[in-house]
């Protein structure tokens, strides 16, 4: 128990020595206009004496809770102090456009720098080190790790971070940006779901049929050992070819770059932890526990439907968990064969050398995939079977 406390404290000390580092460092980009070269300013040049108390306040708190013992209000004060970072850095960012930006530069533009972030990953790693090992429902976990995309929307619906560039590119591109959003979530969305319905019979057949657990396990390792870029292009050959071949196919939609190769390609990554939690699902479980099943009559259909299965979704819902993360990632290469999604922006930030929209691309991908991750484990908690679930606490 002492080591697994001096490693929370460690990692809450990280983050406090983030945030106390990021107030030397430059904090924001000022930009004439878009495409201009722009001039760095750090907190000092904000002139907001108030907030940047507030955050050398709330990082030194942390760095000296990270020095002492572990207990529930220590933990309720290490995360008060990460949000308390949080909520500074963006009011620190909201303000700068207002001391910054004036009459002579109507379309200057501010991006975040290294400052910012580094305050970022600070507030993750202060409440990560104080939830990691708190003896709260997963639930409360979750609905905390959340707070931080909570106060973001608050502070964004009031429009104080409308002189952000990223925010402006995302005016610009509003109706395209939802349009990308949605296809964003079908893409990964439907390629997880197709690898759930294909993985996990594979899973449990290479359990019940040992002579197919060799092949199964060959074929999606091996997909998983070919790059991302080169799946999505080895989708486009055959799939022209048969578009061409079969017109009804490409009336469908099915087509050599669109969303049928990126459907394709996503679901195959999906596969193999899904295929290989539904495999551990069912080996893990003990053999008492099956026999008992039989004893009391139960025939193979009762046995699956009764013990089996209840045993096994959490270990499934895992394995779907590291799916829809991934598939949340990498959907985003979908863009470069046309099926659109955030990538699209990432991309085009790229070709166009502008970083905001580059940043208006990644954000959105990283916030879904850390939502999803902490809803699954939500839904992880709750199929655990009680009697497993007091065991493990």
């Amino acid at each position: 128990m002492k080591s697994i406390q001096l490693r929370v404290e460690r990692v809450t000390m990280a983050g406090a020595v983030l945030a106390i580092v990021a107030l030397f460092l430059p904090f924001v980009l000022l930009k004439p206009n878009r495409v201009a070269e722009g001039e760095l300013h750090g907190l000092v040049d904000l002139q907001a004496p108030l907030l940047i108390g507030a955050l050398a306040g709330f990082a030194a708190v942390s760095l000296v809770l990270a020095c002492l013992g572990e207990s529930a209000r220590g933990r309720a004060a290490k995360l008060a102090a990460g949000l308390g970072v949080f909520t500074a850095a963006l009011l620190l960012l909201a303000s700068a456009g207002e001391r910054l930006i004036t009459a002579d530069t109507p379309f200057a533009r501010l991006s975040p720098q290294i400052g910012f972030w580094f305050l970022m990953l600070a507030t993750f790693v202060i409440m990560d080190g104080s939830l990691r090992n708190a003896p709260f429902p997963r639930v409360t976990k979750a609905g905390v790790g959340l707070l931080p995309f909570v106060i973001l929307a608050a502070v964004a619906v009031t429009g104080l971070l409308d002189d952000l560039a990223v925010l402006q590119e995302f005016y610009n591109r509003e109706d395209r940006f939802l349009q990308e959003l949605g296809n964003h979530l079908f893409l990964s969305g439907l390629s997880v779901s197709a690898a759930v319905a294909i993985g996990v019979p594979l899973g449990v057949l290479a359990w019940r049929r040992t002579r197919f657990e060799k092949p199964v396990f060959v074929v999606v390792n091996g997909i998983q050992t070919i790059p991302s870029l080169a799946l999505f292009g080895l989708m486009i050959a055959p799939l022209a070819f048969i578009s061409q071949a079969f017109p009804v196919l490409r009336e469908l939609g099915i087509r050599g770059i669109g969303n049928a190769p990126a459907l394709i390609a996503l679901t195959l990554y999906a596969l193999l932890p899904i295929t290989r939690n539904a495999y551990t699902s069912m080996a893990v479980i003990p053999n008492a526990v099956v026999d008992a099943g039989r004893g009391m009559g139960m025939g193979t259909r009762d046995l699956l439907r009764l013990v089996e299965l209840p045993l096994a979704v959490p270990i499934i819902l895992s394995g779907i968990r590291t799916s829809a993360v991934q598939a949340i990632g990498n959907t985003a290469v979908a863009a470069l064969i046309g099926a659109g999604g955030l990538g699209a922006f990432v991309f085009q930030g790229l070709g166009q050398a502008a970083p905001d929209l580059i940043v208006m691309g990644v954000i959105p991908i990283v916030a879904l995939a850390i939502i999803v991750d902490r809803l699954l484990g939500v839904l992880i908690r709750v199929a655990t079977p009680r009697g497993i679930r007091n065991v493990e606490s």
